[in-house]
């Protein structure tokens, strides 16, 4: 920032509140300056108020973490203080003033911001949009590093990776060259091999892989990740709360931020809790029932089991899988309905290995509908769900297939829409766009693990469903046939549908 005339400020101009939160538990930024730029001003107006958002310019978290489950090899690191390296032109600086003195006794001075200040409206759209710039600027002088930078960074942090750990250390310093060429230091390096991590210096490391028995967490766009084990942690911290309300049961589904959605059937729960709070028409800051209280109580008591789990990061376990298939498995209850995804692949070797890659998972609408509607409802999210993993991931040659444990949704969807009301053909519309018919089977709710999901599950038992971290064992297919998840198995079936 840079100290100015108080008598020589011109108008438009806008001064901006700040104060500061405190994160004891970062390893970087334990203290940091937080400006609220929409604070109003005797005009009625704010900063913000004037200011456009932008367009997202990004991947979406969602599409970053798939592809972060998929390589061999992975890093992760991010931009040391990015806004503060992104100059703002000199003619827009009058629009970031602060006031600031050092001491209660000294006289208030008068500054204005000359970088991108956190907390404008505008700030997120200019910093991501000038990261892509630098990425279309170097395609082709450093294409590895320029396509990381442009596909797999979500706002300042980078998630990255490849099958060869040739290929990742080339990724690694043409990034490196690309951003320090610009003013941007990385730092908080973290990886899944110590290759990736020398030359580093030691200020600049989340974890360092070298030390025995280093258990270190770091943090991944919300998810904690081990990298010596290559595991994916959940970590669940929940504050201290003197009553039961509404409100603080509404932050506490808050923190259960799960943007894979692998904790879905226990966080489906938490959903159907919270709504029949707003059946009963209950105010934010009012005690809940005794018997509401109760179950509150009992499944965030049992909220820190969930801390023990650990899922493998890499989905193929470290190989090169030989081929790949995806399963989407949709499900509906009164009460909630979605649809998980499960990539089955086949190593070199002939090993299969199945494991949940993602799940969404929504409440039944207040208005009721029939289980049918609900079950066609699950289809389309399992459809939409498919759609986004197709166009993510980027798998070349890999069979999709759709499992239903409802008939009338099966013939509904062989089925043309012209034949149905609008709630059905709008649907069946959709998912013929989305997929093909005969890419849907029919299953058996007990092979069927989003089951699991449309019913909830309690926190403590989750990590014991095999089931829904693996998928079935066998699942029967319309041929007659079994089509084996693990283990290669033959079962004639007298009714295949």
């Amino acid at each position: 920032m840079t100290e100015i005339d108080i008598e020589r400020i011109m108008s438009p101009h806008y001064f901006i509140p700040h104060n500061y939160v405190l994160k004891p538990d970062s390893t970087t930024t334990k203290l940091r300056v937080v400006f609220d730029a929409s604070s109003k001003t005797t005009s009625g107006q704010s900063l913000n108020d004037l200011l456009h958002i932008g367009p997202t310019v990004q991947s979406e978290l969602l599409s970053i973490l798939l592809r972060f489950c998929l390589p061999r090899y992975v890093f992760t690191t991010d931009i040391e203080k990015m806004y503060q390296q992104i100059l703002v032109h000199p003619k827009d600086r009058q629009c970031q003033l602060i006031v600031w003195r050092n001491e209660p006794s000294q006289p208030i001075k008068y500054f204005e911001l000359n970088t991108v200040t956190y907390g404008t409206r505008s700030a997120p759209y200019l910093a991501t949009k000038c990261l892509q710039v630098l990425a279309d600027d170097n395609m082709q002088n450093y294409p590895l590093g320029a396509s990381a930078l442009k596909q797999n960074f979500y706002v300042d942090d980078c998630l990255h990776g490849a099958d060869s750990l040739r290929t990742l250390l080339e990724t690694q310093s043409q990034l490196n060259k690309i951003l320090t060429a610009s003013g941007f230091k990385l730092r908080k390096w973290c990886a899944n091999h110590p290759s990736l991590l020398q030359g580093i210096p030691h200020d600049d490391l989340e974890v360092n892989l070298d030390l025995e028995n280093n258990n270190d967490t770091t943090k991944t766009l919300a998810l904690s990740w081990c990298p010596k084990s290559d595991s994916l942690c959940v970590k669940v911290k929940l504050e201290p709360v003197c009553s039961t309300t509404k409100r603080s049961a509404t932050s506490d589904l808050a923190r259960l931020f799960d943007p894979l959605g692998l904790l879905s059937p226990v966080v489906v729960m938490a959903k159907i809790f919270i709504q029949e709070l707003w059946n009963l028409k209950m105010d934010w800051d009012e005690k809940l029932p005794t018997e509401l209280h109760k179950q509150w109580l009992e499944f965030r008591n049992n909220l820190t089991k969930v801390n023990c789990l650990q899922i493998s990061r890499h989905i193929f376990k470290g190989e090169v899988p030989a081929n790949i298939q995806l399963h989407i498995f949709t499900d509906a209850s009164e009460k909630a309905y979605g649809a998980a995804a499960y990539l089955r692949s086949t190593l070199q070797n002939g090993q299969i290995i199945v494991r949940l890659l993602c799940a969404k998972s929504r409440v039944a609408p207040l208005k009721r509908l029939t289980l049918p509607r609900l079950e066609f409802c699950a289809a389309v999210v399992g459809a939409e769900l498919a759609t986004r993993i197709k166009n993510d991931l980027q798998i070349r040659n890999y069979q999709t297939f759709f499992w239903c444990d409802s008939q009338i949704v099966i013939s509904w969807i062989n089925s043309p829409s012209s034949k149905f009301h609008t709630f059905v053909a709008n649907r069946v519309s959709n998912i013929h766009q989305l997929t093909a018919t005969s890419q849907w089977r029919h299953v058996s709710s007990e092979h069927n693990p989003a089951d699991i999901l449309s019913r909830g599950l309690a926190p403590h038992k989750l990590q014991s469903s095999s089931m829904w971290f693996y998928g079935p064992m066998y699942v029967p297919a319309w041929s007659g046939r079994t089509v084996a998840f693990k283990t290669i198995i033959s079962i004639k079936i007298r009714n295949p549908h």
